[in-house]
């Protein structure tokens, strides 16, 4: 591997876990309900109590998973894709793939990740506190806004990090 493409691997390796610690120790908000919606292949399942929801989709090749703690997951995967959503703490975390592989997590209030991969994939979206985070086909790229986010489209090289002040972005 090229000196380059290993110091690239390593960033997004390390934005990666430093998001991830950024969500885990972000304040969640007390919740009655989680709720779990699965969806094997060939089935759907949808799930609202409260203020919490969860809503699950796949096709006879796919899989997908949604979870919901006062929050909304939805997951939609078709073509041979998975797809993991999850909306906590105030939340809405929705994926949807198509060949591909996507997660989209929203944790705190007014977070929102969203992820659609179309062959184009793995894709991770996350999304902290009033953060925003967007991943689209390659076309359209990815986008973090608002709070903390990150975004990452793998195989198409395209990635950004927000800490809620500025934005850091992969071609």
């Amino acid at each position: 591997m090229e000196r380059k493409t290993v110091r690239t691997a390593g960033i997004v390796l390390g934005v990666v876990a430093t998001a991830f610690g950024t969500l885990l120790i972000a304040p969640a908000t007390a919740s009655a309900v989680s709720l779990s919606c699965v969806s094997p292949p060939g089935r759907g399942h949808t799930t609202v109590v409260d203020r919490t929801a969860c809503g699950a989709n796949a096709d006879t090749s796919s899989n997908s998973a949604a979870f919901g703690t006062d929050g909304v997951g939805f997951a939609d995967a078709a073509h041979a894709g998975a797809a993991l959503g999850a909306g906590l703490g105030g939340g809405v975390g929705a994926a949807e793939a198509r060949r591909g592989v996507v997660a989209a997590v929203a944790v705190g209030p007014e977070s929102v990740a969203i992820g659609t991969v179309d062959s184009v994939g793995p894709a991770l979206v996350l999304s902290g506190p009033g953060g925003q985070a967007l991943v689209a086909d390659p076309a359209k790229g990815v986008v973090c806004a608002a709070g903390p986010s990150l975004a990452i489209n793998f195989l198409a090289g395209q990635a950004c990090l927000s800490d809620g002040i500025t934005v850091w972005r992969l071609p």
